[in-house]
């Protein structure tokens, strides 16, 4: 019994490091999901640690040459970190990160809108899109990010990011203009991430007008609709509801 209850563990744990999805495409000899960033594998047995809601922490041991799907990274105090399920595991001379191209990063979104995710590189939460006037293309073995401005005369190539300092969103097409109102307690955003500051409280039953379309699942938005669309904040899509 104690033999199946570890066998039953594992499975666990390996199920939440590497969730299943129901899309899929294969690179490097494996399939890669939505929304993953890489693959880590470690040069030794290491323990991981995640930390739980009352501020204690589990820990589990991973062995070496093993890989496992990451997915968030995040970038600050010159420190990266790698999200495995519930794990986050910083980048030091154990791991190995094997990053996925950003062309197929993108294939899993109709419209794409990538979002800068480096605390260090001045430009957090920087939007960079497709399908507007400027537009990024992929350089460097499918690992860096060219950003490029249409200049008349063709694109002009000016800056170029890792593609670890991006997140790769979906942008769905909303009307601008349209009142909704906040259904529960919120934290409005400066950028459309979870981990963005928060710029006000928005408490439930205010009424909001939206500025863009939607990114990253969450759509900007503003208290007046006459205010400028430059002093919009980012609310989750999931707790507004339209007014007609």
């Amino acid at each position: 019994m104690k033999n199946l209850f570890i066998v039953l563990l594992a499975a666990f744990v390996f199920a939440v490091i590497n969730p299943t999805k129901s899309e899929a495409v294969r690179y490097d000899g494996a399939e890669v999901f939505k929304d993953q960033t890489g693959k880590m594998t470690f040069t030794k047995d290491i323990k991981i640690y995640k930390k739980n809601e009352d501020g204690t922490f589990d820990s589990l041991v991973v062995k070496r040459n093993n890989y496992f799907k990451t997915y968030e990274i995040e970038k600050y105090d010159g420190k990266t970190f790698y999200q495995m399920g519930p794990y986050r595991v910083q980048a030091t001379n154990l791991v190995v990160f094997k990053e996925i191209p950003m062309k197929i990063r993108a294939s899993f979104y109709p419209n794409v809108t990538y979002i800068n995710i480096n605390r260090n590189s001045g430009e957090y939460g920087k939007l960079f899109t497709e399908w507007r006037d400027t537009s990024i293309t992929d350089m460097n073995g499918d690992q860096m990010l060219s950003y490029c401005r249409d200049t008349g005369n063709g694109l002009k190539c000016e800056k170029h990011y890792p593609g670890s300092d991006m997140k790769v969103a979906d942008t769905k097409f909303r009307k601008t203009g349209v009142r909704y109102e906040v259904t529960e307690d919120s934290e409005a955003k400066t950028y459309p991430l979870v981990g963005s500051k928060t710029e006000k409280a928005m408490p439930k039953g205010s009424m909001v007008y939206s500025v863009s379309d939607s990114i990253n699942a969450y759509l900007c938005v503003k208290e007046d609709s006459e205010a400028n669309d430059e002093q919009c904040t980012w609310l989750p899509v999931g707790i507004l509801k339209p007014i007609y």
